[in-house]
This record gives structure tokens, sequence and C-alpha cells, in this order.
């Protein structure tokens, strides 16, 4: 028998903060955590849970989904949510320039490698070879207009799960509260303005809004940039990125949209930085992401509204955003586990913010012990999440550095920011060999990575010699048949418009 007395362990986790992150957190921890053993409270402060002007996902959003068993359709016309099944990116290389982002496989993969190789292998023969996203069915679809799944059965899309959505922030973040309350968790309302720690250095209180407190074995850190508990209170280091991304300010804004409804978002370069648009069922969401050092909010907003010389942006109220741009340097320090925007943050260009959260909640689970007993598991997700964010940083900067705009002072130092050492070292073997190191844990797979650069007109000197073994007849009856089965689906995949979630959306407006 041991008589040593057993921890206490976690009996209460309390969330500093709503919005996507607190909300999504709170609901994929109360479908995992029996309410019984562990009570789930979310600290929801006042004021709107987003800008509501239009964000993006990623695919591992549709897994959310499924976790949650929940109806897609549902969530779509809850969210004002469309399809999105690539990014479109104009002027980015030069003026007049034209490159997508498709998610999913790029045609077929042959021995479990992407089809990029063996497409390179033809280019470098000397055949006659399409660009390299149109083998992309998710880049056909875009083209006409089609979303992921067939009018009768599974599309290849669907069953892969590679697509994604976008939506209204602020209504995603009311229908995950609706998925957490249901699962039984609790809300306080209030804002979080301090937190108290025991002689260990854990935070065992925080202090709420009207005279309030809070009291919880574990904390989940959401309140924003702010970050009050990681950052203010346990006084963890903020790892500045702003050396390698310039873009610090966003300015907002949202049009009503139009009959038609693209299913990928569109980012458009920009003197000082670049713009979105993300198509909405009933609206179309419009940003730009720019650097305070090349300009002012009043020369950003002169130069949104030039992007878009239709629109009579006159009598508008622009709202203006900071961002600080960056990570922690811990994602989980004693007993404070900081997710979303209080545990790092870089610009959209590649909507990635609700995936880092999804990732680092899901990891969280894997590792996390209701016993309180978590001093390895905590080292572990630190070194984790750490490169995970780091890899994304390095593809979106990616974008900037193969750019070869030099027409104003941004696009210069965009261009020139110093680049980590580990995307150096990618973007080398690329150069010499068409490949990536696919032991490294990827933010974004392979296939990504091709479609940005060669996409930018960067192909690599040479195709690899299991791929150039393969007889040019092979290589080209693989090409061929991938265009004739995209041709074949492209006809069965059903219009954008006709989502059950967006007609069920456009019938109740």
């Amino acid at each position: 028998m041991n008589n040593q007395t057993e921890p206490r362990g976690v009996r209460h986790i309390a969330i500093a903060g709503g919005g996507t992150s607190g909300w999504m957190t709170a609901a994929m921890l109360a479908r995992t955590i029996p309410r019984d053993v562990c009570q789930i409270t979310v600290i929801e402060p006042p004021g709107p849970r987003g800008i509501g002007v239009g964000e993006a996902s990623i695919p591992s959003l549709v897994s959310l989904l499924k976790r949650f068993q929940a109806d897609e359709a549902e969530m779509m016309r809850a969210c004002e949510g469309t399809y999105k099944l690539a990014i479109r990116f104009l002027d980015w290389i030069d003026a007049g320039s034209d490159h997508w982002h498709p998610f999913g496989v790029c045609g077929a993969k042959i021995d479990g490698r992407d089809l990029f190789p063996w497409w390179m292998a033809q280019r470098q023969r000397g055949e006659a070879v399409l660009p390299y996203h149109e083998y992309s069915l998710h880049y056909h679809a875009c083209i006409h207009g089609r979303g992921p799944h067939f009018a009768q059965g599974a599309s290849p899309i669907a069953e892969t799960q590679s697509y994604a959505f976008h939506f209204n922030a602020e209504a995603l973040a009311g229908w995950l509260r609706q998925v957490a309350l249901t699962a039984g968790v609790r809300e306080v309302h209030g804002a979080v303005e301090s937190a108290v720690r025991n002689e260990s250095g854990d935070v065992e209180m925080v202090h709420v809004t009207q005279g309030q407190t809070v009291t919880a074995d574990f904390f989940i850190d959401c309140s924003g940039f702010r970050s009050i508990l990681m950052n203010e209170t346990l006084q963890d280091p903020f790892q500045s990125w702003n050396q390698n991304l310039l873009c610090d300010r966003a300015v907002a804004w949202k049009i009503p949209g139009g009959a038609r409804i693209p299913p990928f978002t569109v980012s458009k370069a920009l003197q000082a930085g670049w713009m979105w648009q993300i198509p909405l069922i009933e609206h179309t969401g419009l940003g730009y992401v720019y650097s305070s050092q090349f300009i002012t909010e009043e020369t950003a907003w002169d130069q949104f509204q030039q992007a878009v010389p239709e629109l009579d942006l006159s009598k508008a109220t622009p709202r203006f955003l900071k961002m600080r741009v960056g990570r922690q340097s811990s994602f989980w320090k004693h007993n404070v586990l900081a997710v979303g925007l209080s545990a790092g943050f870089l610009e959209p260009l590649e909507s990635t913010g609700i995936h880092l959260s999804q990732v680092g909640i899901e990891l969280f689970l894997q590792l996390f012990s209701l016993r309180g007993e978590f001093s390895a598991s905590r080292d572990y997700y630190n070194s984790a999440m750490a490169k995970l964010y780091d890899d994304v940083r390095d593809f979106v900067q990616m974008h900037y550095w193969l750019s070869q705009r030099d027409d104003t002072p941004f696009w210069k130092a965009a261009r020139n920011a110093a680049l980590s050492s580990a995307l150096t070292q990618r973007l080398q073997l690329y150069d010499e060999t068409g490949m990536f190191d696919v032991l490294q844990r990827e933010a974004f797979p392979d296939t990504s990575y091709y479609h940005i650069l060669a996409g930018s007109r960067r192909l690599p000197k040479r195709a690899p010699l299991f791929a150039m073994a393969a007889t040019t007849d092979m290589v080209q009856h693989v090409l061929d048949s991938i265009t004739v089965q995209n041709h074949h689906a492209l006809a069965q995949l059903a219009p954008h418009e006709s989502a059950r979630g967006i007609q069920a959306w456009r019938r109740s407006a």
C-alpha cells in the first residue's frame, strides 16, 4: 500500500477570455473531460467576439466539426459560411502576376510522394506539361465556381477533407459558445483584470470586473494580444517577429456580397502589404494588412480605397487593428496554457490562426493529466508548439522572399528580411534537389510549398533521380489520366451556391 497523499488533481479549469479561441477550447475540453470530473468555466469579457468582416480557415476545421459531430450546413448557416478551396495571389510576384495555393493533393501521389518531382522531370525533358497547379482538382473547382461536394455521393475533396471555410468570426465564436454550453461549460461574464499566484508560482485565482473572483486548478489564457496570464502575470518573454514579418497593422471593412460566391480567398499585393477579399454569403470581407514602418493609418486607408475604386468608401468609418506579431517563449508555464492570440500571432496570409489554436488544444489533450502531474508533458508541448509556430512563420515569410517586386520601400525590405536557418536550409535543399526534408514536422505539406514556389516561378535546378528514372511515357500517362479524372470529377461537383448551408441562409434571409 502506498500511504503517500495523492495530489488533489485538476477539478476546475478556467478559461480567461472567450472569442473563437476561448470557446473552441472550452468545447474541445468539454467533449473530452467528463463534466462530473472537472468543471470548465469561460470568463467571457464584454463586447464583440470578433471583428465580423470575414475570416478563413484551413482544412483542419473540417476535422473539428467531425469531432463535435456537428452538421456542416448548420454551422455554415449560423456563421454566414462559404467554402474555401484555395487562395489566389494577385500581383505578389510582380504587377499582373497570378498564382494559386489550392488545398489537397495535387493530382495524385506516386509511390506515396507528391506529383511535383515527376512533373518536374517531364518539364526537364522538354515535354509539354500544364502548370503544376492545373493538375489540382481544387483549382479547377475554384475557376468553375464549384463546391467540395458531389451532388450525389462523396467527392475526392470531401473524402480527403481537403477543404475549408470562410465565415463571420464573431458568429463562429457564438456558434462554438453554444456547443460548449450544451456540453456543460459554465460561463462567467466579465473581463479578467489581474491574477493571484501561490507560493509555487502557479496562478490560483483571477480578479474579474465588478468585484468577482474565479479560483481554479488550471487556467487557459485566451485573453488576446494582452496575454494577461502568460505574459503579464507569469512574465513569460514575448519573441517579436517584426524583423521577419513586417506587417503589424490592418484596416478592415465589409461590403454587400454578390449573387456569385467564389470558393476561394483572394490576396492582392498593395504598396505596403496586401489586401484580402473573403466572400461570405451576404457580404464580402475586405482588409489591408500593412506595415506601420512605411505608411500611416491615413495613407493605408487611402491605398485601401484606391485598390477598390468601384466602391464609394468616402463616408465609411474604417476599423484599424494593431497586431502583436510573434510568439511567447513558452506556451505552457506552471498551471497556465496560452491559446490563440495570447500564445502568438502572425498575419492572416495563410489563415492559420484557428488552426494553431486547434492543434494546440488537441496536443494539450493528449498530454494533459487531471492528476496535475505534467512536468515532462509541459516541456514536450512547448518544444512541439514552438516548432509549429516557427514553421508557419517561415512559410508565410517565404511568400515575401519569393516576390520580385522592388517598386516600393516596403517590398524591398520585405524581400530582404532575415530568414531563419531552418527556412534557408529548406530552400537550399529544394533549389538543389526539388525535395524537402520529409522527416520534419510540417505546418504545411510539401504540396503547399510546391504550389507557392512553382507559382512564384522558382523551380529547382533538377528533378530527383528517382523521378528521372521513370519513363517519359509512364509519367505522361499519369499526367493525362489526372487531367481526365479531374474533368470527370468537376462535372459532378455541385455549384458552390447550391451548398445546403448557403441555401439555408438565403432562405432564412
